[in-house]
């Protein structure tokens, strides 16, 4: 018998409480909208940041979550490893391994406010969807207080001037609210099927 496929949403974010601030609340307000709608969390483990925000949140609704990191990063970042359930948490060697787990096993990945880490990881995105390492699926910034607004202006620059194809980026989107990520989850995905076709 085959197993059930439990849907999953991936974030990436900021671990740092200074950018936390002013977007705890909406990033927090979108973890507890994922468990919700039933939705496993999957995180970079950690209850500081905007990774710790979706957490509490998801955690707040009753929801399933995932922590996967680096023993350094534990060590760092989690106050106490033993809020994790037994199978929620999961070592692993390097981030490279670490991004693997993250995007493969979710069905969306959800963009945070972040730093160099974060832009890191979007960069994987891109590539490792471009090559088709990765199967593309929905990656939907959280423009929370317009913090991606210069990037997403940026990437749109990139199309214009050709060093990227508008093909390249259908998995882009993004959002001002937690109330209108479902809506964009649907919309990317038509996005990604129309270029596919």
């Amino acid at each position: 018998m085959q197993k059930k496929h439990t849907p999953a949403m991936a974030i990436f974010g900021s671990s740092n409480w200074d950018i936390a601030v002013n977007c705890y609340p909406k990033v927090y307000e979108t973890g507890k909208m994922i468990a919700q709608k039933g939705y496993t969390l999957i995180y970079g483990v950690g209850d500081v940041g905007m990774m710790g925000a979706a957490y509490s949140g998801a955690r707040s609704a009753g929801g399933k979550v995932l922590g996967v990191t680096i023993p350094v990063l534990l060590k760092r970042q989690c106050a106490d490893p033993k809020i994790f359930k037994k199978g929620e948490l999961k070592l692993v060697k390097t981030l490279d391994e670490r991004k693997k787990i993250m995007v493969t096993n979710a069905d969306v990945i959800l963009v945070a406010p972040g730093g160099w880490g974060t832009l890191d990881e979007i960069g994987t995105f891109g590539v490792r969807f471009k090559i088709g390492e990765w199967p593309e699926r929905p990656v939907i910034f959280l423009n929370y207080n317009h913090y991606w607004d210069g990037f997403l202006k940026f990437m749109k620059q990139m199309v214009k001037d050709k060093a990227v194809r508008p093909n390249q980026m259908a998995f882009v989107g993004a959002i001002r609210s937690p109330k209108k990520l479902f809506k964009e989850i649907e919309r990317v995905k038509k996005q990604i099927a129309k270029y596919k076709k």
